[in-house]
C-alpha cells in the first residue's frame, strides 16, 4: 500500500497522513521508518528505499517533504519505478504544499486512486469543518456558535482544532458565546500581520485594520510589541532562508508550529531588507516617543500605519 497526501490545507493533510501510517503500524511485526526528506541526501533516502530492514520483511515508510528535496528531478522517477516493483513496504508520503497535477509525481498516485489533496477550505466548508469536529468531540453548538468559533478561530483549522479541544476541557452540556470569547483567542495575531502587510498600501485598508484593533479595545502599547515581534520573525525567515534552511529548520529556531511556516515564509519573501530596516527604525522612534511622552499611543500607532 502507498499513498501521496499533498494541499495547502497542510494541517489536515498531515493529520490524515498521520492516521494512515499509525493504522498501518498496528501490525507488531513491521518496522517504521519516519524521514524528512526535504534536506536528505538523494543517495540516503535512495538506500534507505532500496534496503532491506534486519528485523521485519515489511516496513511502514513515512516520507515528508519529498517534493522539495533539491535532487527531485532524479528521486522522483527512482521513487516511481520502486513503487512499481515493491511488495514489501507501506509508503505514505506527505507535502506540505499543492503540488502541479501535471507532474508524472502526482500524476501516477492519481492514476491509482492514492492521492488525498486537501486545499484551503472556504468559509462555508470551514464551518462545516468545524461542526464535524466539535460533533467528534461530543460538543453541541448552534450555527451562530459555529459562525463565532470560525470567526475567533480565524478560519485556521489547527487553530480551530485547538479551540474545541479548550472547549471540551470546559465539560459543559450546553457551551455559550461568553464561553467562547472567554476561552477562545481571538484574532488579534492575524490582525497584526495583516496590519504590517496592507501598511504598504495607500488604500487605507491598513487604517481599518488597526480600527479593528482598536474596538477589540487592544491596547496600542500591546500592539507595538507584537508589530515588533513579527518583524523579527520576518528578519529571522529571511536570514535563514538566505542561508537554505529546511521549513523544520525555521520551525526550531521561530519556535513556531510547523504549520505556520509557509505564511511566514510567503510574507518575509515579500520583503526587502530595506523595507524591514525602514518599519523597524520608524516603529523604534514611535516607542520612544511614547516612553518620553511626546506623542499619545493611539495617535502615534495611527501616523505609524499611514507613514509607512
Amino acid at each position: 500500500m502507498y499513498k501521496l497526501y499533498i494541499g495547502n490545507e497542510t494541517h489536515i493533510s498531515f493529520n490524515h497522513a498521520k492516521a494512515q501510517v499509525k493504522q498501518l503500524l498496528i501490525e507488531s511485526d513491521i518496522s517504521y521508518i519516519s524521514l524528512d526528506a526535504e534536506k536528505k541526501d538523494s543517495g540516503e533516502i535512495i538506500e534507505i528505499l532500496s534496503s532491506n530492514s534486519l528485523f521485519s520483511d515489511r516496513r511502514v515508510l513515512f516520507l515528508k517533504r519529498f517534493y522539495r528535496n533539491k535532487d527531485r528531478d532524479k528521486l522522483i522517477p527512482f521513487l516511481l519505478e520502486y513503487l512499481e516493483k515493491n511488495d514489501r513496504d507501506e509508503l505514505v508520503i506527505w507535502e506540505d504544499q499543492k503540488v502541479s497535477s501535471a507532474t508524472k509525481y502526482v500524476k501516477y498516485f492519481k492514476a491509482k486512486n492514492l492521492l488525498e489533496e486537501h486545499n484551503t477550505l472556504n468559509k462555508i466548508g470551514f464551518k462545516k469543518y468545524v461542526k464535524d469536529k466539535c460533533i467528534e468531540n461530543n460538543i453541541s453548538l448552534d450555527s451562530n456558535l459555529i459562525e463565532i468559533l470560525s470567526q475567533y478561530s480565524n478560519y485556521d483549522t489547527q487553530r480551530a482544532e485547538n479551540n474545541i479541544k479548550k472547549l471540551r476541557l470546559l465539560e459543559k452540556e450546553q457551551i455559550r458565546k461568553e464561553d467562547i470569547l472567554n476561552i477562545v483567542e481571538n484574532t488579534i495575531e492575524n490582525d497584526i500581520w495583516k496590519l504590517l502587510d496592507e501598511m504598504n498600501n495607500r488604500d487605507g485598508k491598513a487604517l481599518d485594520t488597526l480600527e479593528n484593533l482598536f474596538k477589540q479595545k487592544i491596547d496600542p502599547l500591546y500592539i507595538i510589541p507584537m508589530v515588533a515581534r513579527n518583524l523579527r520573525l520576518i528578519t529571522l525567515t529571511k536570514h535563514l532562508l538566505s542561508n537554505n534552511a529546511s521549513y523544520s529548520d525555521i520551525a526550531s529556531a521561530a519556535k513556531i508550529p510547523p504549520f505556520t511556516v509557509k505564511p511566514l515564509i510567503d510574507t518575509a519573501q515579500r520583503y526587502e531588507w530595506e523595507k524591514i530596516k525602514s518599519k523597524y527604525e520608524k516603529l523604534s522612534n514611535l516607542d520612544y516617543e511614547i516612553k518620553v511622552g511626546r506623542i499619545e499611543p493611539k495617535l502615534g500607532l495611527t501616523l505609524f500605519c499611514t507613514i509607512m
